[in-house]
């Protein structure tokens, strides 16, 4: 019987056990000590890269200001009157295009961090992004993600002898424009580089798993060795998981009728197939997607209508995919298993020009899932009564305790090894999951 089954059945018999034999201590701490393990079993992190440095402030929109936000950002405000009201607060309200996820967030679905950010931002996509995928914000940069810092724990001596099962899925599958970086860790077999834990493709079709790969004297030709080995051992991991990551995909068929048209929505599309693969039985735990065209300097919103324009598209194709793949999961029977997140190198400027807003400093993270205590974390942001240019959201909770609530939260992880994952940051504790 495999450690799996195991934990089921011991789960199932355990109250039985203890209910007739109250004098057995013994038992019920061996019971006991497999409780973590089952309740975070098979559990599985989506993040929803959102690329450029989303506007929080059109996003999740703090009605009790409103009157501040006429004057710093009359070109692109949204009309009072048309902001999506939420089940439970006044204070604050969705852009007209998350329909969707006010939807989920009305049915206690979706849970939204107010002012999350780092200190000392440099407002650069290429540093931004950099520090959220390392969880690094010191000058010295480093090699490693953080998720590829927390799988690495679970993938030991990576990728010598993985996958380990026929089942096997890799330890993280990126769709998309997000960089390995963040899955990357230090490899103890090739010390001095770094290994992916992640398999990336833009396409579930893109696989082929007839492929050859490349012949190591032709490589030697065109790359130097540690380039050579790095190529090499890439290539080697997609061929031994394309035809598992392919058949499971032919598997699952999507069952939410939500989803726009193939090709109309690319975070549909990524989400779409994420879905199947969970749907499948994939033993994956972390699935990464993107959408791009955040960097909104100008022409964020319609000069005749603020609530259209590029931004509200943006928003609606998020909205709608998220919500899609909601469904799907929820149809699949998967919807307690899955934690979604978004997240962006940065957010954007209190005051606009040019129909459009300046790189800046916190966002809204979203997250999504049945598992969440639903609501608004964190308060309206305190903004001066006459904006300039320059002026910034306060951070409220900074990246890392998020990314630490989710390791302990949802994935279970002991605190001392969090500090040994992420070791940078405040202690600020965020109880983001129910009981």
């Amino acid at each position: 019987m495999n450690r799996k089954k195991f934990l089921h059945y011991t789960a199932a018999i355990a109250p039985f056990v203890i209910a007739f034999n109250a004098f057995s201590c013994k038992q019920r701490n061996f019971f006991q000590a497999f409780a973590p393990d089952i309740k975070f079993q098979n559990r599985i992190l989506v993040l929803v890269e959102l690329i450029g440095g989303n506007d929080g402030l059109n996003t999740v929109i703090p009605i009790d200001k409103y009157n501040i936000l006429s004057s710093a950002r009359r070109d692109i405000l949204i009309p009072e009157k048309k902001i999506l009201p939420l089940r439970d607060t006044n204070t604050f309200g969705f852009h007209p295009s998350l329909t969707g996820l006010q939807s989920l967030y009305n049915d206690k679905l979706v849970s939204v961090i107010q002012g999350v950010g780092y200190p000392n931002p440099e407002f650069s996509h290429f540093r931004g992004k950099g520090i959220k995928y390392t969880a690094n914000t010191e000058k010295e940069e480093i090699r490693t993600g953080w998720l590829g810092r927390y799988l690495e724990h679970d993938y030991p001596n990576y990728p010598k002898g993985y996958p380990v099962k026929p089942n096997d899925g890799p330890a993280a599958i990126r769709i998309g424009s997000v960089s390995p970086k963040i899955t990357q860790f230090m490899s103890k077999i090739n010390k001095g580089m770094e290994e992916d834990l992640s398999i990336g493709f833009t396409n579930i079709e893109d696989f082929n798993a007839t492929a050859t790969l490349p012949e190591s004297e032709m490589m030697s030709a065109t790359f130097a060795n540690a380039n050579m080995d790095k190529i090499r051992a890439v290539s080697r991991q997609i061929k031994l998981y394309a035809p598992i990551v392919q058949d499971h995909a032919n598997r699952q068929k999507n069952l939410s009728k939500r989803y726009p048209e193939p090709n109309k929505n690319p975070l549909a599309d990524q989400l779409k197939t994420v879905a199947r693969l969970i749907g499948s039985g994939l033993n994956t735990p972390v699935y990464l997607v993107s959408q791009t065209d955040y960097d909104t300097h100008s022409d964020q919103v319609d000069t005749a209508d603020t609530t259209q324009g590029k931004h509200a598209t943006l928003l609606k194709d998020l909205s709608e995919a998220i919500t899609a793949f909601e469904d799907d999961l929820h149809l699949m029977g998967k919807q307690d298993d899955v934690l979604g997140m978004t997240f962006s190198e940065f957010g954007r400027r209190i005051a606009c020009g040019s129909y459009g807003t300046d790189h800046g400093t916190a966002e809204s993270a979203i997250l999504f899932g049945t598992q969440l205590k639903s609501g608004i974390i964190g308060t309206s942001p305190d903004l001066p009564a006459q904006v300039s240019a320059e002026d910034n959201l306060a951070m409220q909770y900074d990246f890392r305790s998020v990314y630490k609530a989710i390791l302990g939260g949802w994935f279970g992880v002991p605190e001392e090894r969090i500090k040994t994952i992420i070791n940078q940051g405040p202690d600020e504790k965020l109880d983001l999951f129910k009981a």
